[in-house]
């Protein structure tokens, strides 16, 4: 019989263990694409459960009020929303359907810490907040989710006073990877050593893109959800369309 190199076991050990996440944004809508979305999610779960769900903003439109059978229909697994301008006429309502005390937190899940920053107001506070809880982290990996993306092609743009405030706790603390909606689009920007990666076409209607920026490396006017597998060392970030087909990829490492 063929020995398995002891190499090889360990690698897929390590694999075994890796923490698998699933992302949507801008998807509480009734739009020809949203239940596709979120089929293609519930075939990655039967096949691969995720351990958990972030969303990047806009759970329910037009004004936030939340629909069951949106939230049924994703995979049944424990979901850390951000908020986006939709999400704010109905904020108290939404907090208390996710389990969440304010609309700005932190989520461990072993080898990952999401940061969930409120980006329709901004406070200082909240900046006061951020830094505190980035430099407290001792997490293999700091992901930060927020709905405004900080860098965009798309019709709205970047959040350039947003940015001007939090992109220098992200360099300063090694934030290797920023998560946004707001844009029905994806699109994967790269900047001061940072992946920006907007997904927003998880239900609401589709939009093109209006000026491309020069960290924009990879754009698609597609339905999207994001995988995100983590071990210690690495973190795969997978983009799928509502065929389940990959439509873009990247692998961090250490």
């Amino acid at each position: 019989m063929r020995k398995i190199p002891w190499l090889l076991i360990f690698f897929l050990l390590l694999g075994a263990f890796a923490q698998r996440l699933a992302v949507i944004g801008d998807w509480g809508a009734q739009s020809p694409h949203r239940s596709l979305i979120a089929g293609a999610m519930n075939e990655q779960h039967r096949q691969k459960p995720f351990d958990a769900l972030l969303t990047v903003g806009d759970n329910f439109y037009p004004v936030g009020e939340p629909i069951l059978r949106y939230v049924e229909d994703l995979p049944q697994v424990r979901i850390y929303p951000a908020f986006g301008n939709h999400d704010v006429p109905a904020l108290a309502k939404q907090l208390e359907l996710f389990r969440v005390e304010q609309p700005f937190y932190s989520a461990k899940l072993e080898n990952v810490e999401v940061f969930v920053v409120y980006s329709e107001n901004f406070s200082q506070a909240q900046r006061r907040w951020l830094e505190a809880a980035l430099q407290a982290s001792k997490a293999p990996w700091k992901i930060v989710a927020l709905h405004r993306p900080l860098y965009s092609s798309g019709l709205h743009g970047g959040a350039r006073s947003l940015r001007q405030s939090i992109e220098p706790l992200l360099t300063q603390y090694r934030v290797p990877l920023v998560l946004a909606g707001h844009e029905h689009s994806y699109e994967r920007l790269e900047a001061k050593g940072i992946v920006h990666i907007v997904t927003g076409g998880g239900g609401a209607w589709l939009r093109n893109f209006r000026a491309v920026q020069p960290q924009s490396k990879v754009r698609l006017v597609s339905p999207n959800y994001l995988t995100l597998e983590a071990t210690a060392e690495r973190l795969l970030v997978t983009a799928y369309n509502e065929k389940n087909e990959v439509i873009d990829r990247v692998e961090l490492k250490k």
